[in-house]
């Protein structure tokens, strides 16, 4: 019997030496460039604020004296953070729409400045509703039609003036979504004046303005989708699934979301602009690419949320309820978490610090002074490691998904 347990004790060392050195191995596989990236592959090739809205570590402490079930911990991510998050994401399209609207109907200078502010509003609250890839956002593929980068320009160009695209085609992904709009209200001039004329030209301008209302109609209704079927069903079976099988609903979304730092905060946002997947950098793979001066501010604002997921805090408010933190917390009497809900809360503090140092506009930071990029992409990586391999060993959490960079 002991040596059984010798053997066992020894060969359970030895799998999480091996997966640890796994996971701090350098992301330097060389990806496709022409490929897409789908939430469903393995490659990294194409992707899915301010710092005053940064947490307050602290936060969570307010509940540590509470029991911690994983029942608490779903109620909290769905009551206070998920479907407030979704319902702000949905108002903001009710924003945006009218905005759309009200711009083509009278293309001005005026309209088109509240259109602008009305999509990054959009596309920054949508930061914090990406990582909630799970149930109904899951089954329609949301964020591969809402925020797939870098865009297809030419392609959507093609079968915008053709006036034959297909918005729920699986193949016009990267045609459609924040992209697109980033392209229509950025990307098509030097100026707004050179922008508003094409959508007030008599050959093509009403094409334009069918194609901006359709991608905007596209992109509210998804949204709402999703955010309805958390109301009326969702909610109740996310939180009732809490049991600790792979497929539940805390391995599922833990899962999830270490997915999302990893694959499109981490690599998207950073790593693939900065070239740590190829032979050189690639500045026009950055987020919101053709207006550019908000790309950090996008990353930010992701940055914030995942953050806040982490530590339980209420989407848009200071309190917080049952985490990740507290659970790690509740684990404490035995003696084993090492302070890994430190490590990483302290880590996000230094990505922060970090991103002080960058360009608000990614690109220009890669072209002028990619060695910070690179430095950026090395403070993401370590939380990588803290989360993925730490945290997940501690909560005996199964990764769940196939990576292909070597961490």
């Amino acid at each position: 019997m002991k040596n059984n347990l010798l053997t066992l004790c020894c060969f359970t060392a030895l799998f999480g030496a091996a997966l640890f050195l796994s996971c701090s191995e350098d992301d330097n596989v060389k990806l496709d460039e022409g490929s897409q990236i789908d939430q469903n592959d393995s490659t990294d090739d194409q992707i899915d604020g301010n710092t005053s809205d940064s947490v307050d570590t602290t936060a969570n402490e307010a509940v540590v004296g509470e029991a911690f079930t994983r029942g608490a911990m779903l109620t909290n991510w769905a009551d206070n953070i998920i479907i407030p998050s979704f319902e702000a994401l949905v108002d903001n399209m009710d924003s945006l729409s009218f905005a759309a609207n009200k711009f083509t109907e009278t293309p001005n200078q005026e309209n088109f400045i509240n259109l602008k502010q009305s999509w990054l509003n959009a596309y920054l609250t949508w930061q914090t509703v990406a990582m909630f890839d799970i149930g109904k956002a899951e089954e329609i593929t949301l964020r591969n039609f809402i925020n797939v980068y870098p865009l297809d320009a030419q392609g959507m160009t093609t079968t915008l003036l053709a006036g034959d695209y297909d918005l729920t085609s699986v193949n016009r992904q990267d045609e459609q979504g924040f992209s697109a709009l980033d392209y229509l209200l950025h990307g098509l001039g030097n100026s707004d004046e050179e922008i508003i004329a094409f959508y007030t030209d008599d050959t093509n301008g009403l094409k334009y303005k069918t194609f901006l209302t359709d991608i905007v109609d596209r992109m509210h209704s998804l949204t709402s989708i999703v955010l309805a079927d958390w109301k009326e069903s969702y909610r109740d079976e996310f939180i009732e699934r809490d049991g600790n099988a792979a497929t539940e609903s805390v391995n599922s979304m833990v899962n999830d979301y270490i997915y999302y730092y990893e694959k499109f905060l981490r690599a998207g946002k950073v790593g693939i602009p900065a070239g740590v997947f190829s032979n050189s950098s690639l500045s026009d793979r950055v987020e919101a690419r053709y207006r550019g001066d908000v790309s950090k501010e996008l990353l930010i604002k992701s940055l914030i949320s995942a953050q806040d997921f982490f530590n339980g805090v209420h989407f848009s408010q200071e309190d917080a309820g049952m985490s990740l933190k507290g659970w790690i917390n509740h684990l404490e009497a035995s003696g084993e978490t090492n302070n890994i809900d430190s490590l990483i809360n302290n880590q996000f503090g230094l990505i922060h610090l970090q991103l002080e140092n960058l360009n608000s506009d990614l690109g220009q930071q890669v072209e002028a002074d990619n060695i910070k990029m690179l430095e950026t992409y090395d403070f993401l990586q370590k939380n990588v490691i803290f989360m993925k391999v730490d945290m997940l060993q501690l909560l005996d959490i199964t990764v769940d998904y196939v990576d292909a960079d070597g961490d």
